[in-house]
């Protein structure tokens, strides 16, 4: 608004990407898949028949998985009023209440524009380990694991993947940063069940950056290019970088 160029995506695009229903529904317009959902705002309303449980309930509007855990994760409809009414009560906010997908969980980390023929480039695919997870988290990556159990050994990057589904992952990346409007950099998260489905779960236009090996303290992008043979200096020119490319400053 002040036109001083800053580098990641801009206010419609940064608004959107923090109300993950509004963004379910943008991507889900443009063909990507994403886990069937509904949106709650009160205890007492009604859940489409439609949806399958176990569902997740996540706060519509946080991000680094505040406000999720395993008991997220419900299996009925009593179990679901039940936690439903303690995150209403908490959030102040709609409650997304989607199908819970078990299985493999990536994060994938971009950087650059659609600027001519040139597109974003994808980092080392980024893969959570869930079988070295405390079972009390069960296989959700929520706020405890990324808190108090955090540890760059559950960590796999870059992740093994078949070069059908590497393809897959990078094309839907590209094309969800397309449509969302995602400058410079980002990073989105992603499910892939047991049938070979992957499902979009959520995107960040500004991810985390923390990167101290000496308390092994890394968020997932930086990380991302640790593991591409790259330095942290490196990912901090080629972001500021790809943003004075799109602005035409040299």
């Amino acid at each position: 608004m002040l036109g001083i160029p800053y580098s990641g995506a801009g206010i419609m695009a940064t608004a959107i990407c923090l109300d993950k229903p509004t963004t379910k529904k943008v991507l889900e317009w443009h063909g990507i898949k994403t886990a069937p959902f509904t949106v709650l705002f009160e205890k007492s309303d009604p859940v489409d028949p439609k949806l399958r449980y176990p569902l997740i309930l996540k706060p519509s509007h946080e991000g680094s998985s505040i406000g999720i855990n395993i008991d997220n994760v419900v299996h009925g409809d009593k179990q679901l009023r039940r936690k439903l009414k303690e995150m209403l009560g908490v959030y102040k906010q709609g409650i997304l209440a989607e199908e819970f997908i078990d299985g493999r969980e990536f994060s994938v980390g971009v950087v650059g524009n659609f600027i001519g023929e040139e597109k974003p480039r994808i980092l080392s695919i980024f893969e959570m380990d869930f079988s070295k997870f405390a079972t009390e988290l069960g296989t959700v990556l929520g706020q405890k694991a990324k808190t108090i159990y955090d540890s760059s050994a559950n960590y796999i990057c870059p992740a093994k993947l078949p070069a059908k589904l590497k393809r897959e992952i990078e094309e839907t990346t590209l094309k969800a940063v397309k449509v969302l409007q995602c400058y410079d950099w980002g990073r989105l998260d992603y499910r892939y069940n047991s049938r070979g489905e992957l499902y979009f779960l959520e995107i960040n236009p500004l991810p985390g950056i923390d990167c101290d090996a000496s308390v092994d303290d890394f968020s997932f992008y930086p990380f991302m290019w640790l593991r591409g043979g790259w330095s942290f200096d490196d990912m901090i020119r080629e972001v500021v970088g790809a943003g004075l490319k799109r602005y035409g400053i040299k």
